[in-house]
This record gives C-alpha cells, structure tokens and sequence, in this order.
C-alpha cells in the first residue's frame, strides 16, 4: 500500500470531523459520516446535546464548546499568537437553547474549517518543510479530536 504522509495525516485530521474522505479509506471512525463529530452533533437535539449525562460529567454540548475552543485557539497560536487560555472554562456551554445548539454547530464548522484552510495552504509541500509546531500541531488535534469524538459518541449512547 502507497501512502503519502502529508496528505494522508490532513485527511486523519478532516476524518474526525467529516468520516472519511476516501472510500474505504478509514484510519479512527467507523468508515461512515455520521460516525464523525459534524453529523453526529448533527443527529442530536438541543435537549440531547445540554443533558448532563450524570453529576461531574460533560454534557455532549460541552465537548463540541472545547472543541471549537481549540480549534480556535490552535489558527490563532499556528498564525503565530500566544494567547493566555482558559481549559476549564472551555467546556462552558452559555445558553443552553435550541438556537444556542445550532449557533454552536455553525462555529465549531467554522473553527474547523479556519484550521483546515490554515494546512491546506501547506498541503503541498512535504511534511518535512513545515514548522515543527505546524506537523505537532495537527497531529496533537487529531488525537484530541478522536478521544472528544469517542467521548461524544459514547455520550450519545445514554442521552437518546
């Protein structure tokens, strides 16, 4: 099997929000769409997605808040800014309403979208050109977004 890196980890990161982007080609979900974050946030009701699951545990809500949260934060420090970050209050759901439930949807889009806009300029280019931030970058949010993705939909399992 032929696999070249760079394009190969940019579809691993786009996997965990999109499933995967060729067929048959699977590398962290179930090989469906909906087995990845935007549709399976998609699927779910406000209700669904604000219910605390049980004390001391983040509701799905929360999960996808401090995912755009990083993603946010990841175009910024990539773009070269350091600024100061705030992990618990990250998970900080605001409003919890059926309108605030798509606002949320729309952002975190958009906040992935900003990061896959950011390393599709660098796609052409060999893994070996970029900064080290840049290739540790992506492959810190692949795992983070897998291990929320598993955390979402095991979520799912117990609030439908």
């Amino acid at each position: 099997m032929q696999i070249e890196l760079t394009p190969t980890i940019l579809e691993m990161y786009r996997e965990t929000f999109e499933g995967p982007v060729r067929p048959n080609w699977t590398w962290i979900t179930s090989g469906t769409a909906d087995a990845a974050v935007l549709r399976s946030l998609a699927e779910l009701t406000a209700e669904q997605a604000y219910a605390a699951p049980a004390p001391g545990r983040k509701s799905i809500a929360a999960h996808a808040t401090h995912l755009k949260y990083t993603l946010e934060l990841t175009v910024k420090r990539l773009q070269g800014e350091n600024p100061p970050v705030d992990w618990p209050g990250s998970f900080n759901t605001g409003e919890e309403t059926a309108a605030a439930w798509e606002q949320l949807q729309r952002e975190l889009r958009a906040a992935y979208d900003g990061v896959l806009a950011f390393y599709d300029r660098l796609a052409a280019q060999p893994l070996t050109a970029w900064q080290p931030i840049q290739a540790v970058g992506l492959v810190a949010m692949i795992g983070h977004n897998a291990y929320h993705l598993g955390a979402i939909r095991q979520l799912m399992l117990e609030v439908r």
